[in-house]
């Protein structure tokens, strides 16, 4: 099918139908600047004109190209990375409305032609993919189906960066190639506010650099591409830069925002509280308030603070009125509390702009989470003193339509402290509160009433875009913003060893310095809660049981929220102290107070090891470390619905229990988990611990049928929760959607096997009497779910079918499947563009990729330990079809067949196609050897450089049939012995086609063997 043309000129139109109206001057000429010269220049735009269109941009550009028909040059995919946390999801939102207007749009249309162009070059269902990264135990390890997919993905530096150095957090280490080819080959960097990521910027250039060098000129050509959008700061000057235009200046939309009323006054409020500046700011937050509101047009005033503490202090003081309303935003916050707060009137208001029948002024008060990318207008601003970067980005989010004549903005010096001191800013905030005091008086807030405060914030300093570069006209602005981080060098040496990430060199380097520099603090930690997690009743924690529990329901992103790993040490140490976490990643914190008194007692809690992918205790301070996932008992509190409060307070809801796709995720019946989500009293709590008692107890004595039982628990509960919403039960629509769903499967049973659809399975616990699992059969596939909280690195793993829903599990043959993934790489390779050599040996490699399985006991294993059925086979099977849930089933079928399951089939593979290169087979004349064996050595992600060792305890010889029929055959006992020629080949690879060129090979072949295992082929 031919995909109609397209004309760089269809950009306006296409913007125009995406989003309902025209896109500005300087953004049709930022397209066209990019189709005419290929270059992606750093966006040096004001805020409030629509940097994020850059999304928009890069999608039509994909698609002008990919319908000329001429070689791509235009990234597959586009990373959009922001350090604030609620602006992911304001970016995500973005790009999910671009996806709906393509995947929905007539084929007629501008948009449609650009659907069919990206549905045309992907060869997926969808034009186009959106995803969200985000730090959890089960990030989704396989966030794209194809490396052919057209995507955006929005993501924070930690997540990207991590990716990109090949140590991605939350990623087993056989995902990380993955990861680091998608993150860094054909992939358009944007970073927004690069002022704030400077070291990503940097790193994501030398890594880019490094790809440049390798000697297959494709894949150099291929690295990351990278882009900043900065409006406040150059990151540097030699980097070409795109800039507004007169006609953006004259425009009717643009012109008044860039000349916005924006009128700033200085106020000194160090007096109120010398010694408490959260409390002092509070103070002078709401006098400056009060003053402001009878001049605002709109009646929405934004609060800034410098700090979460800061910013609940001011918080908790403004809501005691009446006469407001007022809104907590934090960028520390949980997914759920996240997306139940931004769904809840007042910040829906703030987001849509306010009411017309608005009667009282509506108040946000935030941390730096509104800094960055958050569409909203405010008509008043009041904020702590901060660097001139920092002021200039909270002062983009007043007036930002510059409908109003005046929009008064406050910048409050609070707290007595030496410069170095200033929480988050330290000296930057002082040197730009002088260069604001030179053109405007400081006002001393004890001197003022509220008339005379009026008069001044009406005439305050004017400054807006088109002002501003007077202002700094002279100025060395150095001092007047956070000095860059100390970036360390990407060298040689350091690339080398990331891309080694089987075995993981030790000691190994970890990612933080090169995202966030050398001089600040250690990276977060996520943390989640769980009500289960108990003591025994002499008062000792059972670890086992903590652990058994975190197994039984995974954790998900949806329920963690990312915490600087010193203030979690700091409050489940010292849970009373004041918290100094801001929300900017990386950001230095205040000094630790020096210990005198030997390390200090901490609250036990449950860590992630990701180095053997198992749960451990967490006793003493040092246990926990920069990318951990650690898990609190629910009563330790520290968050509430609008974030992390890194202090003592109610008990935290456990949300474990709702993952994205709750439909089919298991559900923990327990009386401390379902007091917490609704809200119960006493009476209530105690009525439903008596209700799961019983029902535990009648399930375990099996005289009942089991859906009668849990029928009628459910329809207990479900009475049982309150029938309205409020702030106390938030949870509770949530709840009860998971209920009724359960309440909807036809049939439970206490058996591990595989389900028909609509049927379920009942989890015991025998240590817990109040406490049962529900796990629905999945709706399509009648499969129980099955969700590790790691992949599976078991060597029979890969041997089961994973059928998507609707397909069938059932045995595969080893010959089809071979054909089949060769046919899909091969695929995936072309839509890529790569030369015909290279789509040829991965197609090979894909071809012979499970040769190895041909293994006689393999074989018996794959019939569920039948020696009979595995010798009467007709042909060698790739899968077995068995239940990827039943684990159970799965050892007895390793025992029956004496087969160990540290046995790798892939190291076999690789020597059967090393004997058969041998014999110079014509198949493969003129492609790379070296690599073909790399490929099929590293499809699940071992052998770079070295696979595990294990010998086949009863050594056999092996055939197998070759991709050109030929047969060849070795001894099994070659797969304990080391290859001492793959480190050398694996450098050498790695100096061809680039330590991401390679990984990209890699990922051609084992994404295709992922997907057409999931369809059954």
């Amino acid at each position: 099918m031919t995909t109609p043309r397209l004309r760089v000129e269809d950009f306006d139109a296409f913007y125009r139908a995406v989003h309902g109206y025209a896109p500005f001057p300087w953004q049709s000429a930022y397209v066209r600047s990019v189709a005419e010269g290929g270059q992606w220049r750093d966006l040096d735009v004001p805020t409030g004109l629509g940097k994020t269109s850059l999304i928009d941009g890069w999608v039509f550009l994909l698609a002008w190209q990919t319908a000329g028909g001429g070689p791509r040059t235009v990234p597959l995919r586009l990373f959009s990375v922001v350090d604030r946390r609620l602006i992911v999801d304001q970016a995500y939102e973005h790009a999910r409305t671009l996806q709906r207007a393509l995947t929905h749009a007539p084929s007629d249309s501008v948009p449609g032609r650009v659907a069919q162009a990206l549905t045309r070059l992907g060869g997926e269902e969808l034009p186009l993919e959106v995803v969200r990264m985000r730090g959890g135990v089960d990030w989704a390890s396989r966030w794209l189906r194809s490396p052919a997919q057209p995507a955006v993905v929005i993501s924070t530096v930690d997540q990207y960066g991590s990716r990109l150095l090949f140590r991605g957090y939350h990623s087993t280490p056989r995902m990380r190639p993955i990861d680091a080819a998608l993150c860094g080959m054909d992939a358009l960097l944007a970073i927004d506010e690069a002022h704030l990521s400077l070291p990503l910027l940097t790193t994501a250039l030398d890594c880019a650099a490094y790809q440049r060098t390798a000697t297959d000129p494709v894949l150099a050509g291929r690295g990351v591409q990278v882009v900043s959008l900065s409006a406040t700061a150059a990151t540097d000057a030699d980097r070409p830069r795109h800039h507004i235009t007169d006609a953006d200046r004259a425009h009717p939309v643009a012109g008044p925002r860039l000349n916005a009323q924006r009128r700033v006054t200085a106020l000194d409020a160090r007096a109120l509280a010398p010694k408490k500046p959260a409390a002092a700011f509070a103070q002078a937050a709401e006098r400056a308030l009060q003053a402001l509101l009878p001049l605002i047009k709109r009646p929405v005033i934004g609060v800034v603070a410098n700090t979460i503490h800061t910013a609940r202090t001011t918080h908790q003081a403004l809501a005691a009125r009446e006469d407001l309303d007022v809104v907590l935003l934090v960028g520390r916050s949980r997914t759920t509390d996240r997306d139940l707060l931004l769904a809840g009137p007042l910040l829906r208001e703030l987001l849509d702009g306010p009411s017309p029948e608005r009667t009282r002024p509506l108040v946000v008060v935030a941390t730096q989470t509104v800094e960055v990318g958050l569409d909203i207008s405010l008509g008043g601003l009041i904020t702590e003193n901060a660097s001139l970067a920092a002021l200039i980005q909270r002062l983009g989010r007043l007036d930002r339509t510059g409908a109003h004549p005046l929009a008064p903005a406050v910048v409050i010096r609070a707290g007595d402290q030496e410069p170095d001191d200033i929480p988050v800013y330290g000296s930057a905030a002082d040197a730009t509160w002088q260069w604001l005091t030179h053109h405007t008086p400081a006002l001393d807030i004890t001197e003022q009433s509220h008339t005379t405060l009026h008069d001044h914030f009406a005439a305050g300093l004017l400054v807006n875009p088109t002002t501003l570069p007077t202002l700094l006209g002279g100025v060395d602005t150095d001092p007047l913003n956070t000095a860059a981080p100390l970036t360390p060098v990407v060298h040689r040496t350091l690339v080398d060893s990331w891309a080694r990430t089987s075995p993981t060199p030790v000691p190994d380097q970890e990612p933080g310095p090169f995202l966030h520099g050398l001089d600040t603090s250690p990276q977060d930690v996520h943390v989640l809660w769980r009500a289960d997690l108990t003591t025994t009743p002499d008062g000792q924690l059972d670890w086992e049981h903590w652990v058994r529990h975190m197994a039984q329901v995974p954790p998900h992103p949806a329920e963690t929220v990312a915490v600087p790993a010193r203030q979690l040490r700091r409050f489940l140490t010292q849970p009373t102290a004041a918290d100094t976490t801001s929300d900017l990643e990386g950001a230095p914190e205040a000094p630790a107070v020096p210990d005198t008194k030997g390390p200090p007692a901490m609250a036990p809690v449950l860590r992630f090891d990701e180095s053997d992918g198992t749960w451990a205790p967490a006793t003493r301070p040092g246990d926990i470390r920069p990318g951990d996932t650690v898990v609190l008992p629910s009563h330790y509190s520290g968050h509430d619905a609008y974030g992390w409060s890194g202090a003592p307070g109610a008990p935290v809801a456990d949300l474990g229990d709702f993952p994205p796709r709750t439909h089919t995720a298991p559900m923990r019946l327990d009386d401390r988990v379902l007091t917490l989500l609704g809200g119960f009293d006493e009476a209530t709590a105690e009525a439903v611990e008596s209700l799961l008692r019983s029902a535990c107890a009648r399930t375990a004595d099996d005289d009942e049928e089991p859906t009668a039982i849990v029928h009628g628990l459910l329809d207990q509960l479900l009475r049982r929760l309150p029938t309205a919403q409020d702030s106390a039960n938030a949870y509770v629509p949530a709840l009860r959607e998971r209920l009724n769903a359960l309440r909807s499967v036809r049939r439970w049973g206490l058996a591990t096997t595989s389900r028909a659809a609509g049927t379920g399975h009942v989890i015991l616990d025998p240590d817990q009497p109040t406490r049962l699992i529900l796990a629905p059969a999945h709706r399509a596939t009648g499969r129980i779910e099955h969700t590790p909280g790691i992949e599976d690195d078991s060597a029979d793993a890969s041997s089961l079918s994973r059928p998507a829903p609707g397909a069938q599990g059932l045995p595969v043959d080893l010959d089809q499947h071979g054909k089949a993934v060769a046919a899909r790489a091969a695929a995936f390779a072309e839509r890529l563009g790569l030369p015909s050599p290279l789509v040829a040996v991965v197609e090979v490699s894909a071809h012979a990729h499970d040769c190895g399985k041909a293994h006689e006991r393999f074989q018996c294993m794959l019939c569920a330990g039948d020696r009979l059925l595995a010798e009467s086979l007709p042909a060698p099977l790739a899968k077995s079809g068995m239940d990827p849930a039943d684990q159970a089933g799965r050892r007895r079928a390793a025992r029956l067949a004496n087969w160990d399951r540290s046995l790798r089939h892939e190291a076999l593979s690789a020597l059967l196609v090393q004997s058969w290169l041998a014999t110079g087979p014509a198949h493969t004349r003129g492609l790379d050897h070296d690599l073909l064996v790399h490929l099929v050595a590293s499809h699940h992600g071992y052998a770079r450089p070295l696979m595990p060792l294990a010998s086949d305890p009863e050594p056999t010889d092996v055939t197998a049939t070759m991709p050109d029929q030929q047969r060849v055959t070795v001894s099994s006992a070659g797969m304990g012995v080391t290859d001492w020629e793959a480190p050398n080949r694996f450098a050498d690879l790695n100096r061809q086609y680039g330590p991401w060129g390679l990984a990209l090979l890699e990922t051609l072949v084992r994404l295709a063997d992922m997907a057409c295992s999931e369809e059954g082929s």
